[in-house]
């Protein structure tokens, strides 16, 4: 992405046939619909993904540093595989995972010379090796069939992943999408797509609340004539509130969708699953009303809580011609997954809620 090099990412990968892998600040550097991508690993990233990850005999690391989002509990990560390890800073080669083969270099021009290298060779691959690679991606699309990333919809409250996935219909891979920190963080960089580089605005590793908001009024600024959504929560936009007063001054056509569940949903969501569910702290139970915050600013603002007025709320919002507040409510309860424990291997996912014990009768 800093390098400038999707479209030699793309050559190289196609040249190669290799299944690829974005990061979660690398996604749109690849297009999430080309065939190669898989989706995105780590933490929060799909199953095919991290098995994909944990089977592979060899990583091609392009520009990125390993982190432990990325790679779980590192003594079990790709333990297979062998690792070609690609980045300008040279301090970054063999500080988490020692390559075998370690380049120092701009991505790009590494990724220029390694396809020169490809078009100019003319061996035949041999059959046996062809053979392999095709049964790795028989494999690689059986795991995206067990457990695919797929929206959760419900009748009766609108789920988080309903309305990543309303968003994606309506972004098309090409709209800009900038988010705070958190669940909806995680469930956006699940099920939105992003057709190139620089659609996708986060603070990564900083775990900044309050970044979203910020950040698409930049967005905006840079491309007036794109559609630019502001994805937050209501813990993390109550943090950057002032910030509205930016975009009414400008008029600034963001569209703020504020994913409302009345926490603060990933601490939540640890506290629940690894705390006995002894919650602290992370309840909010104050929020202001949307309609009239947006209009004391002089734009429009909604609220809305069913999935029957989703669709139709969110073609307003990016109908109207400036600024618009969305408020929805979603189901308080939900839990991003898959997910990765503390300390767990990325291949030990979290794939659902718990189920519950059922005792056999006596």
């Amino acid at each position: 992405m800093a390098a400038g090099a999707a479209p030699e990412l793309r050559e190289f990968v196609e040249r190669i046939g290799a299944p690829a892998v974005t990061t979660l600040m690398g996604l749109g550097s690849l297009s999430s619909a080309h065939p190669n991508f898989i989706s995105m690993p780590g933490m929060h990233g799909s199953y095919a993904a991290n098995m994909a990850m944990s089977n592979a005999d060899l990583l091609i690391a392009l520009g990125v540093r390993f982190d432990d989002r990325v790679t779980g509990r590192l003594a079990a990560f790709a333990p297979h595989a062998k690792v070609i390890h690609v980045d300008i800073d040279p301090a970054e080669i063999g500080k988490i995972r020692a390559p075998e083969v370690p380049i120092v270099g701009d991505v790009k021009r590494v990724l220029i010379r390694l396809n020169q290298t490809l078009a100019e060779t003319t061996t035949p691959v041999e059959p046996k090796l062809e053979a392999a690679r095709r049964a790795w991606w028989d494999q690689i699309r059986r795991w995206k069939q067990e457990h695919p990333l797929q929206p959760v919809t419900s009748d009766s409250e609108i789920k988080p992943q309903h309305l990543m996935a309303e968003i994606d219909r309506l972004s098309q891979g090409r709209a800009i999408v900038a988010s705070d920190v958190g669940q909806h963080q995680m469930w956006a960089a699940q099920l939105i797509r992003f057709s190139e580089p620089r659609l996708w605005l986060n603070s990564g590793g900083l775990g900044s609340m309050g970044f979203g908001l910020p950040a698409a009024i930049g967005a905006q600024f840079a491309h007036p004539d794109k559609l630019v959504f502001a994805i937050v929560g209501d813990g993390g936009f109550q943090m950057s509130i002032p910030e509205l007063a930016t975009v009414a001054s400008y008029g600034l056509p963001v569209k703020i969708i504020v994913m409302n569940n009345g926490y603060l949903g990933m601490v939540r969501q640890w506290q629940e699953l690894f705390y006995n569910n002894r919650l602290s702290s992370v309840t909010l139970d104050c929020f202001p009303d949307a309609e009239k915050l947006a209009g004391a600013y002089g734009f429009k603002g909604r609220t809305i809580d069913k999935p029957s007025q989703l669709a139709e709320a969110l073609e307003t919002a990016v109908n109207e011609p400036g600024p618009y507040l969305l408020n929805v409510r979603v189901s308080p309860a939900e839990c991003v997954y898959p997910m990765v424990p503390a300390g767990g291997a990325i291949n030990e996912m979290v794939l659902g809620p718990p189920q519950p014990v059922v005792e056999a009768a006596k």
